[in-house]
């Protein structure tokens, strides 16, 4: 009897990565093992356990979400609003960038003109807030005036 009770609280680590795998959980059966050893280790409860793995999977898919959605932008990668150097145009008021770049005229519907002269840096701001965009889970493209034109 004694060994019945013993058994029957092991998991099968091997079948259980494998549901995971069938259900389409690959990231949270990939870190299983480490998260189980942990929680066993640490004496954590069984929900928060079921909570760190379910978070492993969804961190893991929305990282690929970002990249593949700024990989189909045909964004130019490395362009954000943190590595701007403001100093370089002083003329421009950072809180008005930043406020831009809540994205909250897109939700509103609203249009946005970028107008100045060489060198103002208009590319960059759209680059860096159509990657915002992207990691706020809408879709962006990047396209040059000619070719929305030729559309």
């Amino acid at each position: 009897m004694s060994g019945k009770t013993a058994t029957a609280g092991r998991v099968d680590l091997d079948k259980t990565r494998e549901r995971l795998e069938k259900l389409g959980l690959l990231h949270a059966s990939e870190q299983l093992p480490a998260l189980l050893t942990e929680t066993v280790k640490n004496d954590r409860p069984h929900h928060r356990f079921l909570d760190e793995l379910l978070e492993v999977e969804l961190s893991q898919r929305e990282e690929r979400r970002i990249k593949t959605s700024l990989r189909l932008s045909g964004l130019p990668p490395g362009q954000t609003l943190g590595n701007f150097d403001f100093s370089f145009q002083p003329s421009v008021e950072k809180s008005r960038i930043e406020t831009l770049a809540t994205c909250g005229w897109i939700r509103e519907h609203e249009t946005v003109l970028l107008q100045g002269p060489p060198g103002w840096a208009r590319h960059t701001w759209l680059w860096a807030w159509a990657s915002r965009r992207s990691r706020m889970g809408s879709p962006s493209r990047s396209s040059s005036l000619r070719t929305c034109c030729r559309s």
